[in-house]
C-alpha cells in the first residue's frame, strides 16, 4: 500500500483541519471530499511524519495536542484517544511571526533543531509549508532544507517558490518536485471570484471593476493586517484575478483581507462585487457574500495536492508539477482557467497527462 508521508511546517488552523481530516474520513462518509482515492490512496494513507512550529504550547507537544493549542481556532471535528507519536519540533523563527502576531503569542524558549537532520530522520516524501503570509526568510530556509533532505516541497503560503525560476532550477537540479504557490481553498474567495468572472466572460460580458474583500478571525487574519504582509497577499490575489481577465488593470481590481475580528474565530466572510456591461452595452452589477471556515477550506484542497504529489514522486516526475499547481494554487507557474485546471488535474491523476 502506498502512503504519502508529509512534514508540516507550521501547525496552525490549516494543519489542524488537515490532521483531523485523516481521522475523520477514516470513520465517516466522504461527503465534501472530491476525490475519495488518488493513485489508490485514501485520506488515511496520508501520514504526518514530522512537524515544526515556534509557538510555546505547540513545540514539544504531540501533533494531536498541538493542533488545538492557542492561537489555533479551527473547530474540533474529532477526539483523539491516543497520541499520534509525532512531536512538534522547534524551527527557526526568522520572519515567521509578524510584529502584530508577536504581541499575542509566546515564542518557545527551547533551542531550534537541525532542520535537515530532522527532515532526513522523518522518512518523509514531502514538506508542506503552511507558514504565514510574508514569511519569506523562513520559507527560503525550509525550502533549502527540503532540497538538502531530498524531499518534495509544497508552498501553500504566498511566498513564490514554484513560480520563481531560480527556485524551480534548484529543485529541478536536485530531481525533486515542487508545487505552489499560495494554496487555493476548496471554496476560497479567489477561486469563487475567478469562477464567476470566467463564467461572465465566456458569455460575452465585459467587466469594468471588481473586488473580493474579506473579514476574518484567526492568526492568519491578524497576520495579514501587518502592512507589508497585507500588501504582498493582496498582490498575489490581484495578479491571480488579472490572469483570469488580462484586460483588467490594477486600478480595476481590489482583492484581499480588509479587517480582523477576533470573535469570528476560524470563520471568514467574503464580499464579491462585479460591475460591467453586456449586450447593447447594458450595465450589470453582481453582489455576493459567502461565509466559510478557513481550516477546512484549506485542507479540502491540500489532501488532494498531497496525494497527487506522492503520485508524481512514484512516477519519477521532478521540477514544477504544472497540473497540480494550476489546480490547487492561486499563483501557479502556468495559469489555466478553473475548469481547465480541474480537467488537467484529473487527467494527471489518471495517467493521461505527464505533468
Amino acid at each position: 500500500m502506498t502512503h504519502a508521508r508529509v512534514i508540516l511546517i507550521g501547525v496552525g488552523n490549516a494543519a489542524s483541519a488537515l490532521v483531523q481530516s485523516l481521522e475523520y474520513y477514516s470513520k465517516h462518509e466522504t461527503r465534501g471530499l472530491k476525490f475519495e482515492t488518488i493513485g489508490g490512496m485514501r485520506l488515511d494513507d496520508i501520514e504526518i511524519s514530522a512537524a515544526f512550529d515556534v509557538i510555546e504550547g505547540k513545540v514539544g507537544k504531540d501533533v494531536t495536542d498541538a493542533i488545538f493549542a492557542e492561537p489555533n481556532v479551527a473547530p474540533r471535528f474529532v477526539d483523539y484517544t491516543s497520541p499520534m507519536g509525532v512531536e512538534v519540533k522547534k524551527g527557526p523563527v526568522l520572519d515567521g511571526v509578524s510584529p502584530m502576531l508577536a504581541e499575542t503569542v509566546q515564542i518557545s524558549p527551547v533551542p531550534e533543531v537541525d532542520l535537515v537532520k530532522e527532515m532526513k530522520n522523518a522518512d518523509a516524501d514531502m514538506v508542506i509549508s503552511l507558514l504565514p503570509s510574508g514569511a519569506k526568510k523562513a520559507t527560503y530556509t525550509y525550502a533549502n532544507a527540503a532540497i538538502k533532505a531530498d524531499l518534495a516541497f509544497i508552498e501553500a503560503a504566498p511566498t513564490r517558490i514554484c513560480s520563481d525560476d531560480k527556485w524551480v532550477r534548484k529543485f529541478k537540479k536536485a530531481n525533486l518536485p515542487v508545487v505552489g504557490d499560495d494554496l487555493q481553498s476548496q471554496l476560497g474567495g479567489t477561486r469563487i471570484h475567478k469562477g464567476i468572472l470566467e463564467m461572465l466572460d465566456s458569455f460575452g460580458a465585459h467587466i469594468r471593476n471588481t473586488y473580493q474583500l474579506d473579514v476574518s478571525g484567526g492568526s492568519e487574519g491578524m497576520n495579514t493586517l501587518y502592512t507589508d504582509r497585507r500588501l504582498e497577499k493582496r498582490q498575489i490575489k490581484t495578479e491571480s484575478i488579472k490572469r483570469t481577465l488580462p484586460y483588467l488593470t490594477d486600478d480595476d481590481i481590489a482583492s484581499g483581507t480588509t479587517d480582523y475580528l477576533d470573535f469570528l474565530g476560524n470563520e471568514r466572510t467574503g464580499y464579491f462585487w462585479m460591475y460591467g456591461n453586456y449586450f447593447l452595452n447594458s450595465p450589470f452589477k453582481i453582489d455576493v457574500t459567502i461565509k466559510t471556515m478557513d481550516g477546512p477550506n484549506a485542507a479540502g484542497t491540500l489532501v488532494n495536492v498531497i496525494r497527487a504529489t506522492k503520485l508524481a514522486i512514484n512516477r519519477g516526475i521532478d521540477g514544477p508539477l504544472i497540473s497540480i499547481s494550476a489546480y490547487g494554487f492561486k499563483f501557479p507557474p502556468v495559469y489555466v482557467g478553473e475548469q481547465d485546471a480541474v480537467k488537467r488535474f484529473e487527467e494527471f491523476i489518471s495517467g493521461d497527462r505527464d505533468m
